[in-house]
C-alpha cells in the first residue's frame, strides 16, 4: 500500500527505501543484517566418527502397513543430517520410533556404538537423545510454567541433592541457556505462554540441551517463527555442531534443508529414498526422491530463486 519502507531493529532505524525497489530478502537482511539462511551455511567444519545410528527401524500402523518402513541411518558427531520429505512422509514418525515413544515399533538404535536395550523415552533422553518436536506447544512446552521451570523440567536431576534442588545451580543453569541461546525474557519466572513463538522455540531448545544429549532431533525447528528467530535457531544448529553434537533434522522446506545439512536423507511413505551428500543434494534430486510412490515428478518451479 505504501510508497515507501521503514525497517527497526531493536529501537533503531536499519533501512529505509522505495517499494517499488524492495523485495523480501531486503526486508530480510534489513531485521537481521543478513539473509537467514546465511546463518546456516557451512563453514568447513569436518564431522568426527559416527555417533549414532538407527537400523531397520519399522513402525506398523493400526490399519496395515507400515509408517516407518524399513529405515537405517548413521550419523556423525558434529554432522548435520537433514530429513526431507513432503508432509506424510514419516520423518516425525522416525523420530518418534527413536525417542522410544511407540512401544510398538521395531528396529535396533545404537549411540556411539553402544546398542540401545531400552525402549522408554526417560532412558533413552539419559542415553543421550533429545527431541525437538514439531508442535511445540503441545509437547514441548508446559504453558502455565514459567520459562526457568520449562528449561529445567527434563533435567531437574542434575539440580537435587538429598531430595531438596539447589535453587542456585538451577538458576545459574537457566541465566546460562537464556544467555546462550538469546531467549528475549525480561525475567525467567515469567510464564512461557508469554513469550513469542521464536523464543518459546528457542525455551524448548534450550530444555533439550541441559539433558546434556550426544544426539539432538529436530523436528521442523523453524515452522513458525519470525526471520530473526530463525537466524538465531540456525546459528545455535551450526555451534551445536562444531561442539560435536550429532544433529538430525526434519523439515519440508527444501532451501532449509540444501542450506544446514552436511548429507540429506529424503523420506517418501515411510522409506528412505535417497541420502545425498551435500553436493550432490540439488533440488531436483531432492524433489525426484520425494515423489518416489506419489506418482509423477512434481515441477519444481515454485522452489526456484528470482
Amino acid at each position: 500500500i505504501g510508497d515507501y519502507i521503514t525497517v527497526l531493529r531493536d529501537v533503531r532505524i536499519t533501512g529505509q527505501e522505495r517499494m517499488k525497489n524492495v523485495d523480501t530478502q531486503w526486508i530480510v537482511r534489513q531485521m537481521i543484517g543478513s539473509d537467514a539462511k546465511d546463518f546456516a551455511k557451512a563453514d568447513g567444519h569436518v564431522p568426527g566418527e559416527e555417533i549414532f545410528r538407527a537400523a531397520d527401524i519399522c513402525l506398523p500402523r493400526v490399519t496395515g502397513g507400515l509408517a516407518v518402513d524399513h529405515v537405517s541411518l548413521s550419523l556423525r558427531a558434529g554432522e548435520i543430517l537433514g530429513i526431507y520429505g513432503l508432509m506424510g512422509a514419516g520423518r516425525s514418525e522416525l523420530f518418534d520410533c527413536i525417542m522410544g515413544r511407540h512401544g510398538h515399533a521395531t528396529g535396533t538404535i545404537f549411540i556411539a556404538g553402544k546398542k540401545i536395550r531400552e525402549r522408554d523415552t526417560t532412558r533413552r533422553i539419559r542415553r543421550g537423545l533429545a527431541l525437538i518436536p514439531e508442535d511445540r506447544q503441545r509437547e514441548g512446552l508446559v504453558s502455565i510454567l514459567s520459562v526457568a521451570s520449562n528449561l529445567t523440567l527434563a533435567s531437574l536431576s542434575r539440580f537435587v541433592r538429598l531430595f531438596h534442588i539447589r535453587g542456585a545451580k538451577e538458576n545459574q543453569a537457566v541465566t546460562q541457556m537464556v544467555r546462550e541461546l538469546a531467549i528475549k525474557v525480561a525475567n525467567p519466572a515469567q510464564e512461557v505462554s508469554s513469550l513469542s513463538g521464536g523464543n518459546q522455540q528457542k525455551v524448548v531448545i534450550g530444555k533439550a540441551l541441559l539433558t546434556g544429549p550426544k544426539v539432538l532431533l529436530m523436528d521442523e525447528p523453524s515452522r513458525g517463527i519470525d526471520v530473526g528467530a530463525k537466524a538465531d535457531v540456525f546459528r545455535t544448529m551450526r555451534k551445536l555442531s562444531r561442539d560435536g553434537l550429532g544433529i538430525l533434522f526434519a523439515t519440508s522446506d527444501l532451501d532449509e534443508v540444501m542450506a544446514l545439512s552436511d548429507r540429506v536423507a529424503v523420506m517418501s511413505n515411510g522409506k528412505l529414498t535417497g541420502m545425498f551428500d551435500r553436493a550432490e543434494a540439488t533440488e531436483a534430486a531432492l524433489v525426484a526422491a520425494s515423489a518416489l510412490g506419489h506418482g509423477p515428478v512434481p515441477h519444481t518451479e515454485s522452489h526456484a530463486h528470482d
